[in-house]
């Protein structure tokens, strides 16, 4: 197999050692206190903030500008629905916004490269992903759709749009050359889908509702199958190996079962209630596939760093 080369995410500003652990206790200290009736956060809107507190950082550039979308995010759904609650998602439209400009400036660039190009379209999938949660917090129908769509569309663009996208990316780049055409595929079909999946709950439409979820698991075994290659193969630290490992294999059976509801929407088929995708389809795919192969691409610039501070080799400088 090839050299890997740089990730996606390695070519960004990705958060520091302190950003993530820092969040990450932030988000476990959320966790339990929801969990124990303290506050009135449940397992979408704790997925929406592990969306833009560590995914989106780990996926985009901006690093601490992210830890005040998430604060801005976490008082949103701890208020009640209305004017407050929509204004106090702002930061995220802002860091969003920020990042989509300045990755267009570098990716309508003539030869500007696939990585370029892609963190355009996966930066502007986070700002819809924003727009979605803003909407869900004004209490607004988003496009004729209303609760609880209107949420998990913003759950949807982080992780199934922006995240996703950016391993097919990252999956391409560690391909070998045998393999390239199985990232091109996983690249395409994954930047298409999410508005296609869109596209079928706003005109109701099977073809494209149900079309799109099939384009889309497509395309994330596609990704799946270039990851499970690179932790079969040595050469890679074995942290790498275990988190490409897992977010190769965890992402089968949840895609089937996001098939089968837009399926089920349509037809007599069998499916699982939204609660239950959410707990199954959803905390499988945000933890294990998403956060398990961002952090895969992130552990490498550690390894350069060689602590847990700024990354070295950073193409582009953060917004903090």
């Amino acid at each position: 197999m090839n050299r890997p080369r740089r990730s996606v995410t390695q070519r960004a500003s990705g958060p520091t050692g302190a950003q993530l652990l820092s969040t990450s206790v932030v988000l476990a200290v959320v966790v339990g206190a929801s969990l124990a009736g303290v506050l009135a956060l449940d397992v979408v809107d704790l997925v929406v903030l592990l969306g833009v507190g560590l995914v989106l950082p780990l996926a985009l550039e901006g690093r601490w500008a992210w830890s005040i979308a998430a604060l801005g995010a976490a008082a949103s759904l701890l208020v009640p629905t209305g004017a407050l609650a929509g204004c106090l998602t702002l930061p995220w439209l802002v860091v969003a916004g920020a990042v989509t400009v300045r990755a267009a400036g570098r990716g309508v660039r003539r030869h500007a490269s696939i990585d370029e190009r892609v963190i355009v379209v996966a930066a502007a999938y986070a700002g819809v992903a924003g727009v979605a949660l803003a909407c869900s917090r004004l209490g607004l129908r988003l496009l004729g759709v209303g609760e609880p769509i209107v949420e998990l569309t913003a759950v949807h663009f982080t992780y199934a749009g922006c995240a996703a996208l950016v391993l097919a990316a990252n999956a391409l780049r560690r391909a070998d050359r045998g393999w390239i055409g199985v990232g091109r595929v996983a690249v395409a079909l994954t930047a298409a889908a999410p508005i296609v999946v869109a596209t079928g709950f706003v005109v109701h439409s099977p073809i494209a509702q149900v079309g799109g979820a099939v384009v889309m698991a497509i395309g994330v075994w596609a990704t799946a199958t270039l990851e499970l290659r690179v932790a079969l193969t040595p050469g890679s630290r074995w942290p790498v190996r275990v988190l490409l490992g897992t977010s190769g294999l965890v992402v089968w059976v949840p895609m089937l079962l996001a098939v089968a509801w837009a399926a089920g929407q349509y037809a007599d088929v069998p499916a699982l209630s939204i609660p239950a995708m959410v707990r199954t389809h959803g905390l499988v795919n945000s933890i294990g596939f998403v956060l398990a192969g961002l952090l895969a691409a992130w552990l490498p610039d550690r390894r350069q760093a060689g602590a847990l501070g700024r990354p070295v080799g950073v193409a582009r400088a953060s917004l903090s």
